[in-house]
């Protein structure tokens, strides 16, 4: 596989995703990032904008434009935190998890699509494969 290939590929998973997930975008107004933000913050429990900057590798900028586009849609609260007021404390709305779940299942529609056919020794080489693959993309993007 030459890094063309590679990087190819990657796309059309991307593809793939952007095609299912399209619908619930354009449904509740959302862009990428912010279906992003949701499902980072529930995967990781994340609650402040600097925890999402530093794990998901999304600029300030851009965090703090989609945190007030989804406190604006209602899928997000913030709150002072009880310690420190200079930071502020996300938490999800239910109309969030709504949304986080109609992902999820289309994420379970690709993962089949994508896991068609693989045996369970391939899946386990492939899980590692991907494992340090994702930590040369963050050391990388760390640097």
């Amino acid at each position: 596989m030459d890094a063309y290939d590679l990087i190819t590929s990657g796309a059309q998973i991307r593809k793939l995703i952007t095609k299912y997930v399209e619908p619930i975008m354009q449904e509740y107004g959302l862009r990428p990032v912010e279906l992003d933000i949701l499902e980072f913050i529930t995967r990781e429990n994340l609650t402040t904008s600097k925890e999402i900057m530093l794990r998901r590798h999304i600029s300030k900028s851009h965090i703090s434009k989609s945190l007030d586009h989804l406190l604006e849609k209602g899928f997000i609260n913030m709150t002072e935190d009880e310690n420190d007021h200079r930071i502020m404390r996300i938490t999800l709305t239910q109309d969030s998890y709504k949304v986080i779940s109609r992902v999820n299942d289309v994420y379970e529609q690709c993962k089949d699509v994508l896991l068609r056919g693989i045996s369970d020794e391939e899946m386990h080489i492939f899980r590692k494969v991907i494992h340090k693959m994702n930590n040369n993309v963050d050391e990388e993007l760390l640097m």
